[in-house]
């Protein structure tokens, strides 16, 4: 079996065991290198790659490389997050989430394309995943996106814990619900991805404090999901019948399933738009030529003409549209009608979640949901997104699970993956 064609963990393995070096690696994956990669880091990976062969690094994972989505700060690479408005940029800092990657000996072998600002469905690092031209991969998820990409390209995305992961360094769209999140082929290497660079820090005031125990290895006969028994509306019959099979794996090795309603899920997309837009609108106020960004500078211009300028040749079609809806969001009188209700829908949310909790150790809902037209679109992630709960889309099936019940999680994700053999 070629190098790229091993999970995570088996590569590990074979570092440990003297089978593989680190710099061979590397070395396979770089010859790998396709158009889902927008910087190449082939000097630097390969440098540490032979760091990791001489002894310099003790984690399990040292020497499995491993990409970035172009929305995590980086020094020495540049980030631009698809954006005009940062091409060239390289950061005089790096993410939280970066240095412990670094820290425990992990190649990074390139940044990956992305939507502008992550705001979207285009994903180089989910592409190179499934294309084995990376083992995992550290991307963002808004609003539920990196599972929805997952559940379309056949990779399994494991959101923490809103705060678990740091967000310093994160390039942000919507404060509220972006997430470091693991990509991967398998739910073990998401999870040993995860144990990397989970933990609080003091340069991310949302960064949460937490005894993090990934070391759990109990079965989860006897716990109990709640799932849906009536086929919605915008899921196809064939995520359906995969859903379904997916549960039955589940009963299969002794969880219970029993049928549970979330009424306010079905505002969870327009309250997430409403919300996102906003917040997104508020993120992007300084990409104005002056404090940040790219400038263009109009023949006797003034400092607004600079500004519209900038804005007008930095940012991309998608990314205007969402800008103009949020301030408008905000804007006086709009902001009660809309953003306020869409914020006490929000709550309204995570409090039906707690109680189904009460329940329920975990949810189940079909992960493959089909697309509607512009802001009326919606993923199964939404809800979970905005609620900052750990959630996982793993061979169309999407899990969820109260507050700091990553761990949970990646159980249960192990046990669905099983159904279509997502192991490689």
């Amino acid at each position: 079996m070629h190098l790229t064609q091993l999970t995570a963990t088996q590569m590990a393995a074979k570092l440990r065991a003297g089978e593989t070096t680190a710099v061979e690696l590397v070395q396979a994956h770089l010859d790998a290198a396709s158009t889902a990669f927008v910087y190449i880091n082939a000097d630097d990976a390969l440098a540490v790659a032979a760091d990791v062969d001489a002894g310099n690094y003790d984690h399990s994972l040292a020497g499995v490389p491993v990409v970035l989505s172009d929305v995590l700060v980086t020094e020495n690479m540049p980030t631009a997050a698809g954006s005009a408005y940062l091409d060239g940029w390289v950061a005089p800092y790096e993410a939280t989430a970066v240095a412990r990657l670094r820290a425990a000996g992990l190649p990074i072998l390139a940044k990956a394309r992305v939507s502008e600002f992550g705001m979207g469905q285009d994903s180089g690092a989910h592409e190179a995943v499934a294309n084995h031209q990376a083992p995992f991969a550290v991307v963002s998820d808004t609003a539920g996106t990196a599972g929805q990409i997952a559940a379309e390209t056949g990779v399994v995305a494991v959101k923490p814990t809103y705060g678990a992961i740091s967000r310093f360094g994160l390039v942000a769209a919507v404060s509220s619900m972006d997430t470091v999140t693991p990509i991967a082929r398998n739910t073990a290497d998401a999870k040993a991805l995860h144990e990397v660079m989970v933990g609080s820090d003091e340069l991310d005031p949302t960064s949460v404090e937490y005894d993090w125990d990934f070391s759990a290895d109990s079965a989860i006969s006897g716990s109990t999901v709640g799932v849906l028994n009536e086929q919605p509306a915008n899921v196809s019959v064939e995520s359906w019948a995969t859903y379904q099979t997916g549960l039955k794996t589940l009963q299969d090795a002794g969880i219970a399933t029993t049928e549970i309603t979330m009424d306010t899920l079905s505002q969870a997309s327009q309250a997430a738009h409403i919300i996102g837009a906003a917040e997104f609108s508020a993120n992007l106020a300084k990409f104005d030529g002056i404090r940040f960004g790219n400038r263009v500078t109009p023949d006797n211009g003034t400092v607004q003409d600079v500004i519209m300028a900038s804005r007008g040749a930095g940012f991309g079609y998608e990314t205007k549209r969402r800008i103009i809806v949020g301030t408008h969001m905000l804007s006086s009188g709009i902001i009660h009608s809309h953003f306020y209700p869409a914020q006490k829908i929000r709550t309204a949310i995570i409090n039906e979640y707690n109680t189904a909790f009460n329940t329920v150790d975990a949810i189940a809902v079909p992960a493959a949901i089909q697309q509607g037209e512009e802001f009326e679109s919606t993923n199964a992630g939404i809800g979970a997104s905005l609620a900052g709960l750990p959630a996982a889309s793993v061979a169309g099936v999407h899990i969820c699970a109260p507050t700091y019940a990553d761990e949970l999680v990646y159980r249960i994700s192990a046990v669905v993956e099983t159904t279509a053999g997502a192991t490689a």
